[in-house]
């Protein structure tokens, strides 16, 4: 577990936080930074209320990120005292759910996660069937013909191309070790064009489904 921390002038907030998940991002002006994808924080509601406050505001850019820390036990005193910061982008949804009288569990997450935008879609493969969730991506949110068995073709090009990019899992808890988090960025034409180059080449047969002939 570690503490996830908002301080900007009079503000501060703290909670804890089992798993984050970030997407690098380079930016001219600053180094290289840790955009927030996904976090699941876990406190009193009150202050879960607050860390989700602070995805709606009108503070400048450089003024927000998260500190995320080492959450000590009592007692303990030999720990990494290292920090990760991390930055928001974007549009995010919240919510959140009582665990008992004391502790309330709150999600946040980017709006990429939850439906197609312009620049990409966010991938979760919470058992690490990445192929399978690629197959449902496409075939829900994408035009592009797509039969079940080409999908670990198609993974392969788009990981070459850096067209389909791995992001990063921080499971600070390992209640999640098989999850792993694609941002697919391409449109349907380089979707297309991967599916003609496969059949082309031979690399892709196509089967009898009159309907999928028609489409290509």
């Amino acid at each position: 577990m570690k503490f996830m921390e908002f301080k900007h002038k009079d503000i501060y907030v703290k909670t804890h936080t089992s798993i984050i998940v970030t997407r690098e991002v380079n930016e001219k002006d600053r180094k290289q930074q840790n955009e927030l994808v996904y976090a699941n924080v876990i406190d009193i509601d009150s202050r879960v209320q607050a860390m989700f406050a602070q995805f709606h505001h009108s503070r400048k850019k450089s003024d927000v990120f998260f500190r995320i820390s080492h959450a000590p036990r009592i007692g303990e005193k030999d720990y990494d005292k290292s920090s990760l910061y991390v930055y928001p982008s974007g549009k995010y949804k919240h919510m959140s759910l009582r665990e008992d009288d004391t502790f309330v569990t709150g999600l946040v997450v980017s709006e990429k996660v939850l439906e197609r935008q312009k620049d990409g879609y966010i991938i979760f493969a919470w058992d690490g069937n990445i192929h399978e969730k690629l197959f449902w991506t496409i075939d829900s949110y994408y035009e592009t013909p797509l039969l079940e068995e080409w999908t670990p073709y198609l993974y392969e090009q788009l990981i070459k191309s850096k067209g389909l990019v791995p992001l990063n899992v921080h499971d600070f808890s390992n209640d999640n070790p098989e999850l792993v988090v694609y941002e697919l960025l391409v449109e349907e034409d380089v979707l297309d064009g991967c599916i003609s180059f496969g059949l082309q080449t031979g690399a892709l047969i196509l089967t009898e489904d009159e309907q999928v002939q028609e489409v290509v």
